[in-house]
């Protein structure tokens, strides 16, 4: 009986409580969410009366960093995190200490997806497919890129030490590396099978355009008749998108649209050009790469096929998109990952920087890369004898969920597909398959005569059949929406 009376005086001192919390006027200003307040608030107790004194800066700090990390692609830096990024910058640009890994963060660790040729960690045999799961003994399960870079940043000569998993047996390996200086330079060029120029680009970093002009600008001095061109950009996760622009004006000349955006509230179109200086980057110090190009027809009429993967993202599938879209090449390969989003970022209160998602890229014929990613002309596994369903439910864009808050009008616009992809993952292990032929193509195999997808892309440019599959649609990325854009 006493707990009973005891509990019925709890809950009437509590609706007296509110009743009479209801009557305060809120203090908050018109304009203010009323959780801003509630933050305010809850700062003041904390203040007062918590058992030590806490860094309110700090505090607040990661507040708002665990808050914005929720958006899609979206992140806050403090002052100093600020002043570090932008020194990472400008050693990107001239060289940074590192390990030479380009890797995807997930919720697992990090997915490499490139290593820098002759890097330590090419030294080391480091592979493309590897996930590394600690630095230094600090674990990167569920660890954000800021978390990352604090373990992984060093100087040059000192040594780092990370475990990795390798394989679907998730073979545990331990490799203590020392770091040197490493220049993102992506781009490789050679002739191969006679007259057909095979290129490489790893990434988009900001030299790429002239990166990839001077590796094939050497390759055509030896006055070898080159008839066609592969641009590989295969575990291609992206860059710098007006790079990617570059790429696509420096084969189709200008006057062309290489993009679309579409900006808040999906009404705002921006049209984006192969004219300079819609491509132009820092490090190009207001000078066009391609001015002194623009009498040399050759760029805008040797044949071209473009290979691409499930991991081809961001500016590599943009340009693909574009290179296909404006018939100026043909695509080779498997559906790209469906990064359709662009970010930007300003400078707020305090020296602190925002980056956010600010608009949706379309590509020139008017369709979404969001979730849906660009499908290939031919579509061509990586081995003759590869798993191309696996294949394509590898990790994708569309598998990110999104906080039902970050779009109130679209809370989830691929959650069925997302279930769908899972429910298919789980059929595919009950069934105890083989996922050994999933896995993707390893680096060293570029060029090689493993490399499937390359032979078939000289089989194009050849004239021979190509060797393609057909996939169960359930399998593809969903068909996109598209939009018909200004005039």
């Amino acid at each position: 009986m006493i707990v009973i009376l005891f509990t019925a005086f709890l809950l009437l001192a509590s609706s007296l409580c509110s009743q009479a919390q209801a009557a305060v006027v809120s203090p908050c200003p018109p304009d203010w969410e009323a959780q801003i307040c509630e933050l305010k608030s809850v700062v003041e107790v904390l203040k007062k009366e918590h058992l030590t004194e806490i860094d309110m800066s700090a505090f607040l700090d990661e507040t708002i960093r665990l808050g914005v990390r929720t958006l899609p692609y979206a992140n806050f830096r403090n002052a100093q995190e600020q002043q570090e990024q932008i020194k990472k910058d400008q050693r990107t640009r001239n060289g940074t200490p590192g390990i030479g890994i380009i890797f995807d963060t997930l919720p697992d660790g990090l997915h490499i997806v490139d290593v820098v040729p002759d890097g330590p960690a090419a030294q080391a045999g480091i592979r493309t497919g590897d996930t590394v799961v600690a630095m230094n003994g600090n674990s990167l399960i569920g660890v954000d890129n800021v978390e990352i870079s604090k373990y992984a940043n060093g100087e040059v000569g000192a040594p780092l030490k990370i475990t990795l998993l390798r394989g679907v047996s998730k073979q545990r390996l331990e490799l203590t590396l020392v770091r040197a200086i490493i220049k993102l330079r992506p781009a490789v060029a050679k002739i191969i099978d006679g007259n057909v120029l095979y290129t490489r680009l790893a990434n988009f970093p900001e030299p790429t355009i002239g990166d990839y002009i001077n590796v094939i600008q050497v390759e055509r001095k030896k006055r070898l008749p080159i008839k066609a061109v592969i641009l590989d950009l295969r575990l291609n996760g992206g860059g710098a998108l007006n790079a990617a622009i570059g790429i696509t004006a420096l084969f189709t000349g200008r006057n062309k649209t290489a993009m679309v955006t579409l900006q808040r509230d999906d009404k705002t179109q921006h049209r984006i050009t192969t004219n300079w200086p819609d491509y132009e980057l820092p490090v190009m110090q207001d000078q066009d790469p391609l001015a002194s190009l623009q009498a040399d027809d050759w760029w805008r009429s040797v044949p071209l096929i473009v290979l691409i993967d499930g991991q081809s993202a961001s500016a590599a599938e943009a340009t693909a998109a574009a290179l296909k879209d404006l018939g100026r090449a043909k695509l080779l390969g498997t559906p790209s990952y469906g990064k359709g989003m662009a970010q930007t970022g300003v400078g707020i209160r305090d020296d602190t920087y925002l980056v956010w998602t600010n608009a949706r890229n379309f590509r020139p014929n008017g369709c979404p890369m969001e979730g849906y990613g660009v499908i290939p002309d031919w579509i061509v596994p990586p081995r003759k004898d590869a798993d191309i369903e696996g294949i394509l439910l590898n990790h994708r864009e569309v598998d990110i969920p999104r906080p039902a808050f970050a779009d109130i009008a679209s809370p989830d616009p691929f959650a069925n597909v997302r279930k769908e992809r899972q429910r298919l993952r789980d059929q595919r292990d009950l069934s105890n398959l083989d996922k050994t032929g999933s896995v993707p193509l390893p680096q060293k195999e570029f060029t090689s005569n493993k490399d499937w997808q390359l032979k078939q892309a000289l089989n194009a440019l050849a004239g021979k059949a190509v060797q393609t599959v057909s996939v169960n649609p359930r399998f593809m990325p969903p068909r996109p929406v598209c939009i018909k854009l200004d005039e």
